[in-house]
């Protein structure tokens, strides 16, 4: 996670002068390398330099995928699509990950390799496909764009100056981070928590398969639900009830209800990020796109660094102590970045 922070703004500028392609292609030969040295090697020097070259494949690509895929709906004119089509992104990588963990599950068990000598095959698997995907990046179209001209350090300060002045993308930017780096734990507890109600181990690939198909159901649902709830109760229901689950969840602990509650929290989280990706696109030069974009990203995986030790430490001495102070300080976010129509109606969207 350190190395994705410090990474994170000056692989957003790359994307930003060189151009997206060039990012993501670089960003699935380092993810790539990564995978295939955890499954190739056994020393531990050679796996922290493999997490560093998985630290500079995730970052190369984040920001710069979003920022290829809203360029190519304005030169397509289809912006004004962009929530859809941010959030069947989404939905299909969250599809790819309700398929992987049965295929690695049976990868793992099959009697042709004996487990734990089986483990390594998975990793070996995910580098190929992360290498594959090179291809697919280099026959995509980038549309012409105007590049930064100015020198890289200049281009990294211009764009967070520009994101710290520009009052509308700020609310974008802070609602974001903020309820993305807290829900972000279900992540991390969703194991602890069926285990403390009882659910067995075998169980729990189960439980994330579901709550990322319940994700990808909501990802394609994103516009009936705009109809349904209007955008700016959308976005606050969707903070405001993993707020609420968070604290329920540091008091009940039976099955029935830990289940529904970590569903719902995902489920919120993953819905939020294509809206809020559309929002911010909206506010954002091409020019300076993936830089921004990557600047947001690193103030929220900044705020999850932070948060490690502090809820590692609660969470030692209670589960339920740490859920609920992630509980209250959302309910907190929620309420003090809490978008407004003004917002909305500013990025050119309806209410």
């Amino acid at each position: 996670m350190l190395w994705i922070v410090l990474l994170e703004f000056p692989t957003g500028i790359i994307a930003d002068r060189y151009g997206r392609k060039i990012s993501l292609a670089l960003g699935a030969i380092f993810m790539g390398f990564d995978f295939l040295i955890f499954g190739l090697v056994r020393n531990y020097t050679i796996l922290f330099i493999a997490e560093f070259l998985g630290a500079i494949g995730m970052t190369l690509i984040s920001g710069a995928d979003k920022a290829l895929i809203f360029d190519s709906l304005l030169e397509m004119k289809k912006e004004n699509s962009a929530k859809q089509y941010f959030s069947r992104y989404e939905a299909a990588g969250t599809s790819a990950i309700v398929l992987s963990f049965p295929v690695g599950s049976m990868i793992a068990g099959a009697k042709i390799i004996p487990y734990p000598d089986s483990l390594p095959v998975t990793f070996i698997l995910s580098g190929i496909f992360s290498i594959l995907a090179l291809f697919f990046y280099i026959t995509m179209h980038e549309p012409e764009r105007h590049k930064p001209s100015e020198s890289f350090v200049m281009t990294g300060i211009n764009g967070l100056k520009y994101l710290r002045n520009h009052k509308v993308l700020r609310v974008f930017a802070a609602n974001s981070v903020l309820i993305s780096a807290i829900t972000f734990f279900i992540f991390w507890f969703y194991q602890p928590l069926a285990g403390r109600a009882g659910i067995g181990v075998s169980y729990y690939g189960f439980i994330a398969a579901g709550f990322n198909l319940f994700a990808t159901l909501l990802l394609f649902g994103v516009s009936r639900l705009e109809n349904l709830f209007g955008m700016k109760n959308l976005l606050f229901y969707s903070a405001l009830i993993p707020a609420a689950m968070f604290i329920a969840l540091g008091m009940v602990t039976e099955a029935y209800f830990v289940l529904p509650a970590i569903f719902l929290i995902a489920g919120s989280k993953l819905l939020r990020a294509p809206i809020l990706a559309d929002f911010m696109n909206r506010h954002i030069e091409s020019k300076d796109r993936a830089t921004i974009l990557s600047a947001v990203s690193l103030l929220e995986k900044l705020i999850i660094t932070i948060l490690y030790p502090l809820i590692g430490l609660l969470t030692d001495y209670s589960l339920s102590y740490s859920l609920l102070f992630l509980g209250t300080l959302l309910l907190i976010f929620a309420m003090i970045t809490r978008i407004e129509n003004a917002q909305i109606s500013a990025a050119g969207l309806r209410l």
